[in-house]
């Protein structure tokens, strides 16, 4: 027997969509009517070139609220975070250290260990983004 396909009611997609163009200013970022629970879904901000601004999320209910988890890369810059829909509260989430990656990994001052942290860190982060279905291999 199939699971039944679990409709989200609009007014929760209209306060994600509200979210989600509250983070970059001045891009918009469409969430789609035919959203579904529990299945990763992407979307491209409207200023993105060559889809380099986009958020992959994929919204559970737990406990009678919806919650959104999700990652937002802007060009090299990223977030990874959880948005309760029903109560407007985000929790940062495991994230990439070194943002920007040159400027960052290029610092003069950085110790070997300290890059190698950096480095280790990352690997993990990219392995549990994977894992989740936000990154491609």
């Amino acid at each position: 027997m199939e699971e039944e396909i679990k409709r989200i009611a609009k007014p929760i997609l209209g306060r994600l969509q509200e979210h989600f163009d509250r983070l970059i200013p001045r891009n918009l970022f469409l969430v789609n009517p035919d959203v579904r629970l529990k299945k990763v879904h992407k979307t491209y901000g409207s200023t993105s070139v060559k889809d380099n601004i986009s958020i992959s999320f994929k919204i559970v209910l737990f406990e009678d609220q919806y919650i959104c988890e999700y990652f937002l890369d802007a060009d090299g810059y990223t977030e990874h975070r959880r948005y309760n829909i029903s109560t407007d509260q985000t929790e940062m989430l495991e994230n990439f250290e070194g943002q920007f990656g040159a400027a960052a990994l290029e610092d003069d001052d950085m110790s070997y260990e300290e890059f190698t942290r950096i480095r280790k860190h990352n690997d993990s982060v990219r392995k549990l983004l994977i894992k989740k279905g936000f990154m491609k291999k």
